[in-house]
């Protein structure tokens, strides 16, 4: 039993390869426009406009906490924001797993400086006394 077309045994399958090359092409774009790239870290996605320091260096910690100050003056700790109460029970939360845990806080150049004092001194006073202050490089 013959199911071809009479005639059309003898010609050779040729598969078009341009059309393929344009769809990888297509969707090798597609995901690097819609890829965001780890260029900077950032804490919760938070943009703030950090103080410039010509250090800017951190010891490496195996455990570390990063409040955010945000401009309106709001604190900000793993993406969610915090009343100071709130904040000072998270901190308890943290000495009381390691007492030895880095305080880092960001705060945007803009915030006032008690705010950051405020914050600062909420740690210490809890028993945090690892504290150090984001900044960038100049």
């Amino acid at each position: 039993m013959n199911f071809q077309p009479a005639g059309q045994g003898d010609e050779e399958v040729i598969l078009e390869m341009t059309p393929l090359i344009d769809m990888v092409f297509q969707l090798l774009i597609f995901f690097l426009l819609t890829t965001t790239f780890a260029i900077n870290v950032k804490e919760g996605g938070l943009e703030l406009d950090l103080p410039r320091a010509k250090s800017t260096q951190i010891p490496a910690m195996a455990s570390h906490v990063v409040i955010a100050v945000l401009k309106d003056g709001r604190t900000v700790v793993g993406g969610e924001a915090l009343q100071d109460p709130q904040l000072q029970s998270r901190l308890q939360q943290v000495h009381q797993q390691n007492a030895d845990t880095l305080v880092i806080v960001q705060a945007d150049r803009n915030v006032e400086h008690w705010r950051v004092v405020k914050v600062m001194d909420m740690a210490a006073t809890l028993g945090l006394k690892r504290l150090a202050i984001a900044t960038v490089e100049e």
